[in-house]
């Protein structure tokens, strides 16, 4: 080999060498990126699980106390129903 030669391509290795360090570095970055946007990804879908539930809990919260009113409307109509029957005065038809 020439000197010439030798000496080129030792000039070159330290930039060869850190080429490599720069393309494994820039390839460890991306997996890590990667793995933060999942993450993200992640906790999101979670955030949307658990509001959905909120969402399913407020809807059957407002089913029960509709059926509680429908119950309590149907208990006071029975009620009123009830009274009318009791203030009516009872009497006999005597003219037949």
């Amino acid at each position: 080999m020439r000197p010439v030669v030798l000496q080129d391509n030792l000039a070159k290795t330290q930039a060869a060498e850190r080429m490599n360090q720069i393309q494994k570095a820039h390839g460890e970055m991306e997996l890590r990126q990667a793995a933060a946007a999942l993450k993200e990804k992640a906790v999101k879908d979670m955030e949307k699980a658990q509001a959905g539930e909120k969402i399913d809990m407020i809807v059957i919260r407002k089913e029960q106390e509709q059926s509680e009113r429908d119950r309590h409307s149907k208990q006071d109509k029975k009620q009123q129903s009830d009274d009318e029957t009791d203030d009516t005065p009872e009497h006999l038809d005597l003219t037949a």
